[in-house]
């Protein structure tokens, strides 16, 4: 006779399966089956599909949610990146059946019209699908990422101490105050002490004859041509040539004051 290792540990309950619940969810599932089937087999036919093979686009539908709900609640599925794989799906192929149900009704109800960006988007959902769920089941085939175990001769292996921790270094000293620059010593007075005079250069009036010269030539006599030729200042040079541009006021003609006099006199005793 065999008695349980734990005999005070609880055993839990078996839950009880309630057939009302189950019926009812079968009722739902087929009514929602037939209505769904009915709207996405009539959007294959207004979107181009063969009548004969309309019957597909609510079964890729259909099968591709029941898949997807069967990996992400089913126990097999170890691997945590299958299960929220399968998750997203199912969630996308629910939206995917409300949205087709709700696209053929507005058609029947002649709210929107028949494009080719819904005639694109319908014929391409069951290669999609297929995609989607062949990446699904190539992720359930993994393994489940799980830490690697850690084993009883690892815990009690020698672990090397840890190296005690660097004595600090001194403190560094402060370093010395920078000396102050010297300044250089200044250069010896000559014994002259006066400064050297440059030679002077042309007068005004030599400048105003040079320019005249130059004007009576045929050739203006410019400010420019004055800096560059006789090294003065602009505005020199602009008064230099400004008085060799006027004409020089006549000189008075000389008079012979006397002999005006005096024939003015021998005028007045004749009369």
């Amino acid at each position: 006779m065999t008695t349980p290792e734990h005999p005070d540990s609880p055993t839990p309950p078996v839950p009880r399966r309630d057939w009302l619940l189950y019926a009812g969810m079968a009722a739902v599932g087929l009514a929602a089956a037939a209505s769904s089937y009915a709207a996405l087999q009539d959007l294959a036919v207004r979107t181009g599909w063969w009548p004969q093979l309309s019957w597909l686009l609510p079964l890729t539908t259909d099968a591709y949610a029941m898949t997807a709900v069967r990996v992400w609640l089913g126990h097999s599925t170890r691997n945590a990146r299958a299960r929220a794989w399968a998750k997203a799906n199912a969630i996308g192929a629910i939206v995917l059946s409300v949205a087709g149900n709700a696209v053929d009704h507005a058609i029947a109800s002649h709210v929107i019209a028949v494009s080719w960006p819904l005639i694109v988007a319908v014929s391409a959902i069951p290669p999609v699908v297929l995609g989607l769920l062949v990446h699904m089941a190539h992720l359930r085939s993994l393994p489940p990422a799980s830490p690697a175990p850690s084993t009883p001769a690892a815990e009690h292996e020698w672990q090397a101490p840890e190296p005690a921790p660097a004595a600090a270094p001194p403190p560094i000293p402060p370093a010395p105050p920078a000396e102050p620059k010297r300044r250089q010593p200044r250069r010896p007075v000559t014994a002259s002490g006066k400064r050297q005079t440059l030679p002077p250069g042309p007068t005004d009036e030599a400048l105003i004859a040079a320019a005249r010269e130059r004007a009576a030539a045929g050739q203006e006599p410019s400010a420019t041509w004055l800096i560059k030729t006789y090294g003065i200042g602009t505005r020199r040079a602009g008064r230099i040539r400004d008085a060799a541009l006027t004409a020089p006021a006549p000189a008075p003609e000389p008079t012979d004051a006397p002999t005006q006099n005096g024939e003015l006199a021998l005028a007045r005793g004749q009369t």
